[in-house]
C-alpha cells in the first residue's frame, strides 16, 4: 500500500515562492491558468507558502519544469520535482536554482 501512495505523487512538483506569501486559493488559480492547458493538475497547501502540484502524467510535469521560470505576480516559482521522503517546510531549503535567460547574445 506504502508503494502506491508513493507512486500516486510521482508526477508532482513542490513549489515555493521567493520573497512572498500568497494565499494558496490565488497561486492555485493562477498556477491552473498558466498550466492548466499543459495537462490535469490538482494544486494542494502543504503549509507555510509550500505548495505541491500533482500531474497526470510525467510529459505534463517535465513540460513544466523544462519551460520556466515561473512568476506569480513578478515574484518568482520555486520549482522542485517531488521524490519520496523529501522535507516538504522551506526552513530545510538551503539553496535554490535560479534560471538566466541571455537573449541577443551572439554565438
Amino acid at each position: 500500500m506504502a508503494a502506491k501512495g508513493a507512486q500516486e505523487w510521482e508526477h508532482s512538483i513542490v513549489a515555493f515562492l521567493i520573497g512572498k506569501q500568497l494565499p494558496g486559493k490565488n497561486v492555485k488559480e493562477i498556477l491552473e491558468r498558466k498550466w492548466g492547458q499543459v495537462g490535469h493538475l490538482s494544486f494542494h497547501v502543504v503549509g507555510n507558502g509550500v505548495f505541491l502540484v500533482k500531474f497526470d502524467n510525467g510529459q505534463a510535469k517535465d513540460w513544466i519544469m523544462d519551460n520556466g521560470p515561473w512568476d506569480i505576480w513578478g515574484y518568482h516559482l520555486s520549482l522542485r520535482k517531488w521524490s519520496k521522503g523529501m522535507s516538504l517546510t522551506l526552513e530545510d531549503c538551503k539553496s535554490i536554482l535560479v534560471w538566466v535567460k541571455l537573449s541577443k547574445i551572439p554565438v
